[in-house]
């Protein structure tokens, strides 16, 4: 009954409170009142977390490397027979020097550390020097001004081998290497850095000498704000998987790769900026995909790739397209050995289509390919015969020059673009002292030319065969023409003339093993026209002929065909499908460890605000409460 009395008053107390708490969900910010703020959350291809080098450490956990006996000072780790394990999220601290051991974090499946390496010297004889067995994600920050080096031994322990440990720093899951600090990583055995998820870098000088591969990902390798220096037996950065997603993306940041077999290798390469700089045995930059998945986009950065040794290598090479829509390219490969500057999958309806950037691209004639004809950028492609050292020049009709560049390695075919040249323009391009004046039609498509080869699209070529529209002389062809002034198809020797693609009697007919688009005999009769598309286009795995629009930052939309998850966007930004390899499963907890340690990290500041599970929780209950209140005060009224 006393209830009865004062249920008027109750369901005001309630109706207040809510109010209260929802006034203050809606206007935390403004009151002081700071949300949770995730600054983890990916709006991109970098996190805050992961752009943030020079987090707080006046809470961490401090931790002394020493052959004496190591120490931790604070929560969430602990030190067995000689290792360090981190078992809980939180920050760390490293210094000191180790002969012998490992830093192990074992933390749950959800939690995310934080390891500063403040002038850290480490050594593991037989395993990992850092090995991440399972976090969310771990941050490894180089202390400004600090120089720190890992390394391992030769051969690692059966225990490490057989449970797939191959690499200084090893890790299960996602792994951000960041700060100002600088970190030299010698691996003996196998590669340098390796992670089975998503592999960040986004500060530091990091100087990466491996056996194998320098950096290794299954997922992704995402590089900016860095200055990387990379020597590898095999691939100076690879990321590979089973699901056909792995990509690279570099957005800043200076990468330099003196030895290695192949430069840059993914599914997908994004190259947005930064400088690159790769000397490689075998391709330069590689997209290893199945054909249509395959994809290098270029939209900035300053890129050189010089190969003088490698056979049948490429300076960039994609199974299915490339896309250059800004920065600048400088490719030279010998051409002694067979090597193409530029290699795409037009035996597959591959494209590499230009629309900015300058690119410069030398290399042999034998399988030489342009540009697509769709490119909105005006290209020139040569084939002639060149010395290691020539230089090559473009100058415009009023003499004014657009380009030039020392060829380092010797050529006999020459791929040229610049942002000022235009369809209709008439240029000169001088390969040392050889001028040839040439009319920009972008009609070239490649195929087969040079001396004693095959030539394809409007490319000249020399004592080879003409194909399409190719002026070849001591060859054969199609569309007939005047062989002095390089016409189409027009042969010339002391032997036979033939016009028109015919051979006389006796003529030997040329074994060709591949025939690409506008290559050996076929004219153009053999592509789509303009605007056409071929219907098994293979589009990251779509097969419904049609081709997706370049956008104007370079990379392809693939939104309007199939599942999107698993392909980097317009955006650049990376659906859910290419996270993954986490193991969520328990944790076991070692000996001898401090305390319960820190379940929950402090936030760096600087976080992107964001609603938390816990505010829309409480906004509920609000919103549930001032329901029952008014439920029981209709009750009560009716009652009475």
């Amino acid at each position: 009954m006393a209830a009865h009395k004062h249920i008027d008053a109750i369901c005001v107390a309630i109706t207040v409170l809510t109010l209260l708490i929802t006034i203050l969900f809606m206007n935390g910010k403004a009151l002081g009142i700071t949300a949770v703020a995730d600054g983890d959350a990916s709006g991109g291809m970098f996190t805050e977390n992961d752009l943030d080098g020079s987090w707080n450490t006046s809470s961490a956990t401090k931790i002394r490397l020493s052959d004496e006996g190591s120490t931790v000072s604070g929560n969430g780790a602990y030190v067995y027979e000689g290792d360090v394990h981190i078992v809980y999220a939180g920050k760390y601290v490293l210094t000191g020097e180790l002969s012998d051991g490992s830093i192990i974090i074992e933390a749950d499946g959800d939690d995310k550390v934080w390891l500063m390496l403040d002038g850290v010297s480490l050594h593991c004889e037989d395993n990992a020097a850092i090995r991440v067995e399972q976090a969310d994600k771990v941050f490894l920050t180089l202390a400004e001004g600090t120089e720190n080096t890992l390394s391992s031994g030769l051969t690692y322990s059966e225990d490490a081998v057989s449970s797939g440990v191959d690499g200084v720093i090893y890790s299960r899951d996602d792994l951000t290497i960041n700060g100002a600090g600088s970190l030299r990583v010698t691996a003996e055995y196998q590669h340098g850095i390796v992670c089975n998820d998503d592999l960040v870098i986004t500060g530091g000088t990091l100087n990466v000498t491996a056996a194998q591969d320098a950096i290794h990902a299954n997922d992704s390798v995402r590089i900016c704000n860095a200055d990387l220096a990379l020597s590898a037996g095999d691939d100076g950065i690879t990321a590979s998987n089973d699901e056909g997603t792995s990509f690279i993306y570099v957005e800043s940041g200076t990468i330099t790769i003196p030895n290695c077999y192949e430069g840059l290798e993914a599914v997908e390469i994004t190259i947005a900026g930064g400088t690159i700089d790769i000397d490689p045995t075998d391709d330069g930059i590689n997209a290893n995909g199945n054909g249509g998945n395959s994809l290098i986009t270029i939209t900035g950065g300053d890129i050189t790739v010089t190969d003088d040794n490698g056979r049948d290598a490429d300076g960039i090479d994609s199974n299915g397209d490339i896309y250059i829509s800004g920065g600048r390219l400088f490719v030279s490969v010998s051409q002694s050995g067979g090597s193409c500057a530029i290699d795409y999958g037009s035996e597959s309806g591959g494209k590499c289509v230009i629309t900015g950037g300058t690119v410069l691209a030398c290399g042999s004639s034998g399988m030489a390919e342009g540009f697509d004809s769709s490119s909105t950028q005006g290209f020139l492609m040569l084939n002639t015969s060149a010395s290691a050292g020539t230089s090559v020049t473009v100058k415009d009709a009023n003499g004014n020059e657009l380009i030039s560049e020392t060829v380092p390695c010797s050529f006999s075919s020459v791929l040229v673009s610049t942002p000022e040249m235009k369809v209709g323009d008439t240029c000169t391009l001088i390969v040392g002292d050889t001028e040839t004046e040439m009319t920009i039609d972008n009609s070239s498509s490649g195929g087969f030319g040079g001396f004693g080869g095959f030539g394809g699209g409007r490319v000249p070529g020399g004592n080879g065969f003409g194909g399409g529209k190719m002026p070849g002389r001591g060859g054969f062809g199609r569309d007939g023409g005047t062989p002095d002034s390089g016409a189409a198809g027009e042969t010339q020797n002391s032997e036979s003339t033939q016009s028109g693609g015919e051979l006389s009697a006796g003529d030997a007919m040329p074994v060709v093993s591949l025939l690409s688009a506008g290559g050996f005999g076929s004219g153009t009769d053999d592509l789509p026209s303009d605007g056409e598309t071929p219907s098994n286009f293979p589009w990251g795995g779509r097969n419904d002929g049609t081709l997706p629009e370049l956008p104007a930052g370079g990379m392809p939309d693939f939104s309007q065909n199939g599942d999107n998850s698993d392909t980097p966007q317009s955006n650049l930004t990376p659906g859910s499908g290419i996270f993954g390899g986490r193991q969520n499963g328990g944790t076991m907890r070692g000996p001898n460890w401090n305390t319960q340690g820190q379940d929950s990290v402090s936030q760096p500041s600087g976080a992107e605000t964001q609603i938390s599970a816990e505010s829309l929780i409480l906004l509920a209950v609000s919103v549930i409460a001032l329901l029952i209140g008014c439920l029981i005060a209709a009750c009560y009224k009716r009652r009475g």
